[in-house]
């Protein structure tokens, strides 16, 4: 009999929803939970997904939890990540299950930044009900994880992000990049990731550097556009690999240990430059990464030392191993297999 996994999350875009098959669900998100999902049905799991549409209805959850009968329920996102927790007890006929809280983003941070302080101290008690309430919690930050047990006395499994080799066609690439050392942002590019710093940061450097950003478009940041700052927005999936592919360095501001374009950005082999903060704990300053607070010093610095781009890009891949998605999701299903074993599932 297969086990059965149980995907419980907050989307809210409606991309997504209960009758898309794993396949399905991959295409549209080839990373984070999709590509959890796909992966472990590779592993002998049955998987299921729910949106926030159905998990905010305690009744409609609890109706699907009985029919699909998960043995672990996977929580992602705050809002509904408690909602399992209260079905189980309340309103499911059947109870074996366990739910498993996948910890990304710092929930009380991230709430204060884009809703302001009253929100987000309501979010980070809130946040601490999530991670000592659910039966487990992974988190793909080493900065969460050594809060959850400093801060609540809750260990946390780590499990980082993956990535998967790149399949792009060069040759049918349309974006040129025609800088002399190219910096390529890519993704989210909310205040909240600090995005506006490495804009405004192309103020202070030659025009022949230049910065490109690919993803949706932020109208605070339409101050920072020039000769040098340049908005791709929304690509096709090849045009934006080709990108990528033609960047000297990619960069990430905000501050975490986990994004998600760390990882994607490794296998890329090009040298990465990020915030000097909890990158830290993934990288190692000056040998496997540049991390800064000055932005300008930091992008003269790799545009006048092509040999330490090509120092950092070599520390990385012997330093850091970048799992793809199949072998994260062997360490889900290794994992979720021994907390079963320990609950008797």
């Amino acid at each position: 009999m297969p086990k059965r996994f149980l995907i419980v999350a907050t989307d809210r875009t409606g991309r997504l929803n209960e009758n898309m098959s794993a396949a399905e669900h991959f295409a549209k998100f080839p990373y984070s939970h999709g590509a959890i999902r796909f992966n472990l049905e590779k592993y002998g799991w049955e998987t299921g997904y729910v949106n926030f549409s159905m998990a905010k209805n305690f009744k409609r959850l609890a109706a699907e939890i009985d029919r699909f009968k998960p043995d672990i329920i996977y929580t992602y996102g705050a809002l509904i990540a408690l909602n399992p927790i209260i079905c189980r007890r309340f309103f499911c006929k059947y109870k074996s299950f366990k739910v498993v809280h996948g910890w990304d983003d710092l929930y009380g941070e991230l709430w204060r930044d884009v809703f302001g302080v009253i929100p987000g101290l309501f979010m980070r008690w809130f946040e601490r009900q999530i991670i000592k309430r659910s039966d487990a919690v992974v988190t793909l930050s080493y900065y969460q994880q050594a809060k959850a047990r400093k801060e609540w006395g809750v260990e946390c499994k780590y499990i980082p992000n993956g990535a998967d080799l790149p399949v792009f066609d060069r040759s049918a690439g349309s974006v040129k990049l025609a800088g002399k050392m190219n910096i390529v942002y890519t993704g989210d590019q909310a205040a909240w990731k600090r995005t506006a710093d490495i804009c405004e940061a192309m103020r202070h450097v030659p025009p022949e550097i230049k910065l490109y950003l690919t993803g949706q478009h932020y109208p605070y940041l339409d101050q920072y556009a020039s000769e040098n700052c340049i908005f791709l927005g929304y690509l096709p999936k090849n045009d934006q690999l080709c990108v990528m592919d033609q960047a000297d360095v990619l960069v990430c501001t905000a501050n975490q240990d986990c994004n998600a374009k760390f990882h994607e950005y490794l296998v890329w082999k090009k040298p990465i430059l990020g915030y000097d903060d909890r990158a830290n704990l993934l990288f190692k300053n000056g040998r496997n990464a540049l991390l800064t607070k000055d932005y300008p010093s930091a992008i003269m610095k790799l545009y006048l030392e092509p040999d330490l781009r090509k120092r950092l890009v070599e520390n990385a891949a012997s330093d850091i191993r970048v799992y793809s998605w199949y072998e994260i999701a062997g360490l889900f299903d290794e994992y979720f297999c021994g907390l079963l074993a320990i609950y008797g599932g």
